[in-house]
């Protein structure tokens, strides 16, 4: 019955052979087809619908356990089809009495496979048949929840996919186009539509990603299958049983999920027309964040352009498809803002996030503090810019926190400062060592400097803003008000809250590369900037938030632990005498301003999570040994660790602790890991499991120096254990990081080890004390002929591309080309092209990584006196040549 008997016409069963075998015939009629009041036409601008037709998806399927059991998916790998449910809506603009609403199920023949336009046929008909007098809007939103993994049920969804859908976040949407499906008679055409895809993952808030929460946020509540965890995690996994078994629960379970996404979506349409006046369903939740933030500007009569430093280029571009050439309008930055772009870009990092305390901490009262709303307050900070009289610094000024500067210091904190606070980039990460060079914002030097860091300048950047015209504050104000005007946990509270936090990721969207997969061209592509992308704001917002932690940290007295600190958060022992003393600097001072402007009832220091005993091993990477009271009892990083997606949080916490407890140096994890949509698209298959197998990786990661090593004893669910446990103090360079994470990878590739005794320790110690000897250079891995050159090429292409080692002053004050480069190098002997420039910007640079020979010296003095003055040799040759220049003092700034 896969066929139906004429392009309009649909029968299924909707029982299986168990229970009946029922099969349902529908049908879509000319009668049925849009009226003109419902999808107005006309000339000129395409008029937005005003009805759609809602229809909710969800598949239920059985993985195949063989094929889960391999870590190689192959071609055309399947899951095993059970059913196919809907809910479908008619939603019009005005609608004054209830919707038409209808539901069902279809049960395939074995080894068989709907298409697309058969299920849509089907539901169509399904609502037709229930409403027989009822006029069908032309647009449809098919709707899922992880819509991923049911659009392959679909016969043609590769075809579909391949043309018409778009990747976003790793689920399938269209953006750009819609699917044209038309159902015909013998008579021809009966009804056209349209169909939008659209996945509620992508418009759920952060905190409630899963259908059952989406299902809890608008009252309509997902079905649970077992009376316990345990046992709805067994019924899930073994779906084909339940349905033979359970048939009308397995009917109305798999319904009731494609009823949620259609509330969910109504939810969605309604706050699109309200906020914007638009019946559309956007794509993402983080698109409404940005188109509010725009849509006030405006309304403010602020220009955006001047607000982002950018300006409005209108050009003609020929196009392919048309066949004539149109006008193309894009919002470049301005020369000024263009000019220092690169150089503000390396200023940009991410959250700090540290492990302080490796293995088990005290027991104790352990408190997880959050910065209320870090990065929107900082946003709310930001003054209008006057991005045409950008000035380039001369030394350091006395620059104040909330100023849009932006600089490259060399530094050094005090020995009695325990958290530095400082960034540097790494291959690996950013990292706070006691000295090197950092590239950062005013927050974070203004911090230093009241730390007492001494500090060279190298390079300043300050655009001149006005504190007094915050261009984000409006925005961030209007989000949080909406927010705390609901209660929580409701739609409109996590709806506000999401639009408020997830705007700050758009102004930094572009900056850093990021590869994804672009269905059309089946290949990966960079992903572009966002429409308020803006470098100085990204790093401003980024560095505030570092540097108010950092206060905080450094406010501690010594007799305070401090666990772990992640992005905007820190787990530490402090009692409430200590936390008051921590934040009474002034960088807290002024983010407590800041949010109580915001939001007048808002504590700027939340309390998150509190619990008796932590344990951590590396950054993100922590979990609990003795939980708190409450439902907040349990702290849980995984770092990256895969456990069973069917946990409930204890479980998974048990879980992790155990793994690290009980690792041994061999020891592997296997999980299962769904396929990624290059791979379904490229190998036509369903959403299906494959097995993964890693090493697990559950030791330290260097970022700090270990201190005080010892091994600590204690209890974890009936078992005793003993385990390495040691503090930690800055690490001194990134130079001494680069050094013992390399020794650790050599250490570590010869014969795995872990760092569980005390033994494992001073195993590892010994093995770092011999690997610095100085007749142990790294020269393994040079290439056989001009070896000492080709390294040296490599090192000054890299320092080039990531302005390191001078180059971040040489081209602060003009512009290079590669070509110019790449000659420069040949005047003095070293061989270059430029591709190997061009290939220099993938990684990252290492100082003190060029082998010295007597013709690399030579190069390198002809390069600095003839080209480059402002080159730093000594960043270039081992340290241990430099002994002279180590010791030489930072000189301190005014």
């Amino acid at each position: 019955m896969h066929k139906p008997n004429l392009a309009n016409t649909f029968t299924f069963k909707i029982e299986p052979d168990d229970h009946g075998g029922k099969t349902k015939t529908v049908a879509i009629n000319r009668q049925n087809a849009a009226g003109p009041s419902l999808n107005p036409k006309g000339r000129g601008k395409k008029k937005e619908p005003r009805a759609h037709l809602l229809i909710g998806l969800d598949t239920e399927y059985q993985a195949v356990s063989d094929q889960e059991l391999q870590s190689t998916i192959e071609q055309g790998a399947k899951n095993h089809l059970l059913s196919y449910q809907f809910s479908i809506k008619l939603l019009t603009d005005e609608a004054t009495e209830a919707s038409p609403e209808a539901e069902g199920i279809i049960i395939p023949e074995p080894d068989t496979r709907l298409s697309m336009e058969e299920f849509l046929g089907f539901a169509i008909g399904t609502l037709i048949e229930k409403y027989p007098g009822i006029v069908l809007p032309t647009h449809i939103y098919l709707i899922g929840h992880f819509i991923r993994a049911d659009l392959p049920a679909f016969v043609d969804f590769r075809d579909k996919a391949q043309r018409l859908m778009s990747n976003v976040r790793s689920t399938f949407v269209t953006i750009d186009s819609s699917i044209p499906v038309t159902f015909d008679d013998n008579e021809g055409a009966v009804a056209e539509f349209s169909v939008s895809i659209r996945d509620t993952i992508l418009l759920a808030p952060a905190n409630a990603k899963s259908l059952a929460d989406i299902g809890e946020i608008v009252g309509f509540e997902k079905i649970q299958l077992g009376s316990s965890p345990e046992e709805d995690k067994q019924i899930k996994q073994n779906m084909a049983i339940y349905l033979k078994e359970h048939w009308p629960d397995f009917r109305q379970y798999g319904i009731r999920d494609a009823q949620v996404c259609v509330r969910y979506a109504e939810r969605v349409i309604a706050q699109s027309k309200a906020l914007f006046g638009s019946f559309k369903m956007p794509a993402t939740l983080t698109s409404f964040g940005t188109k509010l933030l725009l849509q006030g500007w405006k309304e403010q009569g602020l220009d955006k352009d001047q607000i982002l430093g950018r300006e409005e280029v209108v050009d003609k571009k020929f196009s392919e498809k048309k066949g004539y050439f149109q006008k193309v309008t894009s919002h470049p930055f301005i020369e000024e803002v263009y000019y220092q772009e690169a150089f503000i870009t390396e200023t940009y990092h991410g959250g700090r996030n540290e492990q302080f305390i490796f293995g088990i901490a005290d027991e104790g009262r352990w408190r997880d503090h959050d910065l209320s709303s870090a990065y929107t307050t900082a946003m709310a900070l930001i003054g209008q810019a006057d991005w045409e009289n950008i000035r380039t610094l001369t030394h350091l000024e006395e620059i104040r926190p909330l100023d849009l500067a932006y600089f490259s210091v060399d530094f050094e904190f005090p020995e009695s400062v325990r958290f530095p606070t400082l960034p540097v980039r790494t291959s690996n990460g950013i990292i706070f060592p006691r000295a090197g060079n950092s590239k950062c914002a005013a927050p974070e030097l203004f911090l230093a400097r009241r730390l007492g860091a001494k500090l060279r300048f190298r390079r300043g950047i300050i655009v001149p803003s006005d504190p007094t015209k915050p261009v984000f504050k409006s925005f961030i104000t209007t989000s949080i008000q909406n927010r705390s005007a609901h209660a929580k946990g409701t739609f409109d509270n996590l709806f506000w809250k999401e639009v408020g936090n997830s705007t700050y990721g758009k102004t930094a969207q572009g900056l850093r590369e990021k590869r994804v997969y672009d269905l059309q061209s089946d290949d990966m592509t960079s992903l572009p900037e966002s429409a308020i992308t803006q470098p100085y704001f990204a790093s401003f917002i980024t560095s505030y938030t570092r540097a108010v932690l950092g206060e905080i940290l450094n406010g501690f007295s010594p007799k305070v632990d401090v666990f772990s600190v992640t992005t905007d958060g820190f787990l530490s022992n402090a009692n409430d005498v200590e936390i008051a003393n921590a934040t009474a600097g002034p960088l807290f001072r002024s983010f407590s301003d800041a949010r109580k402007q915001l939001d007048e009832n808002g504590e700027p220091l939340e309390v998150k999570h509190t619990v008796r005993q932590p344990i951590g091993w590396r950054t993100r990477g922590s979990a609990t040994l003795k939980a708190g009271e409450g439902k907040n009892g349990i702290v849980l990083q995984k770092g990256g660790i895969k456990t069973n997606p069917y946990n409930n949080a204890s479980d998974e916490n048990n879980e992790t602790v155990e793994l690290f407890l009980n690792r041994k140096p061999d020891d592997k994890i296997r999980y299962k890991s769904g396929v990624g949509i290059k791979d379904m698209l490229r190998r036509d298959t369903d959403f299906v499991f494959r097995s993964v197998t890693k090493r697990l990786s559950m030791e330290f990661d260097w970022k700090r120096s270990p201190a005080n090593p010892r091994e600590v004893d204690i209890e974890f669910n009936g078992k005793r254990y003993k385990h390495l446990t040691f503090d930690t103090t800055p690490i001194s360079s990134a130079s001494e990081f680069n050094n013992v994470r390399d020794s650790w990878e050599k250490y570590d590739k010869r014969s795995h080890h872990n760092l569980k005794m005390f033994s494992d320790f001073t195993d590892f110690e010994s093995f770092l004390a011999t690997s610095k000897l100085p007749d142990q250079q790294p020269a393994k891995y040079l290439h056989q002929k001009d070896g000492d050159l080709k390294r040296l090429r490599r090192d000054l292409t890299r320092a080039f591309k990531k302005q390191q080692a001078g180059f971040d002053i040489i081209l602060g004050k003009r512009h290079i080309k590669h070509s110019e480069y790449k000659e420069a190098l040949e005047a003095c002997g070293i061989p270059c092209s430029i591709n190997d420039i061009d290939n220099a910007k993938r990684q990252e640079f290492k100082p003190h990584q060029t082998i010295e020979t007597e013709r690399v010296r030579i190069a390198l003095e002809t390069l600095k006196r003839d080209f480059y003055p402002e080159l730093e040799i000594e960043l270039l040759l081992p340290e241990v040549n430099m002994e002279t220049n180590e010791k030489s003092p930072l000189a301190t700034a005014a």
